[in-house]
């Protein structure tokens, strides 16, 4: 709660700031900008409850989140909080601020942020710290110091609360790169490090250890004769799984290199890894093509990035065409992909991957759209008994082949009062294998017929579509199909919307009903027009005929005030399943959604 205090109080004052701003001229003090607030706050309450089965959901949830922008004489200094009532403990905050202040080519961050300097060593990680980005010129710098991972602690009372047991992690990052035009060369460095006093234990049957990462990036980019560009990246990580090893005990033997050696000791559990990306193609008006490699080492990791794909090598193609002054546009891409790159596992797989596009618009009423992709998987087994031994009986060669269509069409008629659409929506999914077995093929299908209507002159718009899917896999066919509509209006102005919706979904499982639901909806919203409470109080003043004599500015802008958009919303939504069984019974949920949004 004490949250919401400060956000309010703070915002209160903030506001008032706004006001007194907008009252002073402040050219004749010899500073232009002045001070603009902007930013929104946003406070929603959802109710819930369910007949004829227990409650899924909370019965009662709230939200309130807000954003606030401080332009001080030319600053930007942006602020954001959320808060709700369904936060827990020791989860990633919910509850999270962050502060980014921009002025010029310098912008700062504080609090809660993320920042991504290289795929391979700082990317996306969000952090609860300090960052920095500087763009003077053609020079690109930036840094960041700051918590990457919370320590929480074992919970004697509850262990089911232990799948999130950490050490804190600290870490810091820096980017120096230079631009100029189409070329571009920039390195990067990345450090982390868990701290052992962070946790006063570790159970003996956890495999929780406290890491350190170090990784170093450097990146290219140069064009040659305007459409020709070739580029690349090359990067090193250092990882020590258990800094808590022996120093003096025996090197772990692999593929690793010393560079980092100075900076991270070796230990029994210190590797090291590299990764490459690779790009040359031609980029023109009507033909374009591209030729892409990549090789992550087995093993790669980075403590910046939140999840990442080793032990890969990659090699793609991508032409494309435009033709028929651009109505018409080709595209393609044909690649290989393997894995296993230092043969240390027992299967080997290939992957080959094509894909085409084709979109083509012969006028503004048409739009065809039609796409293929091939995924094609060869994976080769070895026995693991004796890797020596050669044996074509003993080996395992297992092929699956993925094929995907998709196309569209839609077509747009009408006048301008009346403008009206109809779209077709299809795609045909495939996988098999060579395993010849009845379960080994699944297929999937999925169409869509929809229709809308705009009435401009009412405010009002119509929409309907129909869905259907099948899906074939393992002996077992489900489908399902349905039908919706909606109906929105704009009344009063245009100040209330009001729109209802229903959906109808019937399942089949081996051609019996497995499930039969029908949805609706009811939506209304009011937002009064800006200035309305301003127009009530009275007519505006005719301008004197008279020019504008000094100070004129301060005289318009002395009972301005502070004004913004305003928003009341309300949604009701009704579910209910019609179909019963023994172990899904027929229910009915409802939920109701309030919402408040202010908006500056």
């Amino acid at each position: 709660m004490k949250h919401i205090y400060w956000s309010l109080i703070l915002t209160t004052l903030f506001l008032g700031t706004g006001h007194w701003t907008s009252a002073q001229n402040l050219e004749e003090i010899g500073i232009k900008k002045g001070i603009k607030p902007s930013g929104s706050i946003n406070l929603s309450a959802i109710g819930y409850h369910a007949w004829g089965t227990d409650n899924r959901r909370d019965p009662f949830n709230w939200f309130a989140t807000g954003s606030l922008n401080l332009n001080l004489f030319g600053y930007n200094t942006p602020f954001t909080f959320s808060y709700s009532n369904t936060s827990r403990s020791f989860t990633q905050p919910f509850n999270q601020f962050s502060f980014s202040p921009q002025y010029k080519w310098v912008k700062s961050y504080i609090g809660y942020n993320s920042m991504t300097f290289s795929q391979y060593t700082l990317s996306g990680h969000t952090f609860l710290g300090g960052g920095v980005e500087l763009s003077p010129g053609k020079w690109r710098i930036a840094a960041m110091y700051g918590r990457l991972k919370k320590g929480i602690p074992y919970n004697l009372q509850d262990s089911t609360l232990n799948y999130n047991v950490a050490y804190n992690r600290m870490g810091y990052a820096w980017k120096v790169g230079y631009e100029d035009g189409g070329n571009m060369i920039s390195v990067s460095f990345f450090s982390a490090k868990d701290d052992i006093r962070s946790l006063p234990y570790v159970l003996p049957e956890s495999d929780l250890t406290p890491k350190q990462n170090i990784a170093v990036s450097i990146n290219g980019k140069k064009t040659l004769f305007s459409h020709f560009f070739v580029e690349g990246e090359y990067a090193v990580s250092a990882l020590d799984k258990d800094i808590r090893a022996n120093r003096s005990d025996s090197v772990v033997q692999g593929k690793s290199s010393n560079l980092f050696g100075k900076l991270l000791p070796d230990n029994p559990t210190n590797r090291y890894f590299d990764a490459f990306a690779a790009g040359f193609g031609y980029q023109g008006n009507i033909v374009s093509l591209q030729a892409r490699y990549q090789r992550v080492a087995p093993e790669y990791e980075t403590l910046g990035a939140y999840y990442f794909n080793n032990d890969m090598e990659n090699i793609t193609l991508a032409p494309s065409l435009k033709l028929l002054q651009s109505r018409l546009t080709l595209a393609g891409n044909v690649g290989i992909q393997y894995n296993n790159l230092d043969k240390s596992r027992a299967f080997t797989t290939k992957r080959w991957v094509s894909a085409v596009n084709v979109n083509f618009m012969p006028d503004q009423n048409w739009n065809l759209t039609g796409s293929y992709s091939n995924f094609a998987t060869y994976t080769n087994m070895r026995p693991q008994t004796d890797p020596f031994f050669q044996n074509n009986l003993d080996t395992l060669n297992f092929y699956q082949i993925s094929q995907t269509f998709n196309g569209s069409a839609g077509y747009m008629f009408g006048s301008k009062e009346h403008k009206q659409s109809v779209m077709l929506l299809g795609s045909y999914q495939q996988t098999g294998d060579n395993s010849q077995s009845e379960g080994g093929q699944s297929s999937f299908y999925t169409a869509n017929l929809s229709y809308s209507h705009a009435f401009s002159e009412k405010g009002a718009s119509l929409s309907g579509s129909v869905n259907y899917n099948v899906n074939t896999a393992a002996l077992v066919k489900s489908a399902y199909w349905g039908p919706n509509v909606s109906w929105s209006q704009t009344l009063f102005n245009k100040q209330v919307r009001s729109s209802l919706a229903s959906a109808y979904n019937k399942a089949f499982t081996n051609g019996v009903v497995s499930n039969d639901v029908v949805n609706a909806r009811w939506s209304l919203s009011y937002q009064p027009k800006p200035g309305q409470s301003k127009k009530a109080a009275g007519p505006a003043v005719t301008e004197s005929a008279q020019p504008p004599a000094s100070g004129t500015d301060t005289a318009k802008s002395k009972g301005k005030g502070f004004s913004g958009n305003q928003n009341i919303s309300l949604g009701i939504n009704w579910m209910k399943r019609l179909h019963s069984t023994t172990q899904q019974p027929a229910f009915s949920e409802l939920t109701a959604t309030l919402g408040y949004t202010f908006s500056f």
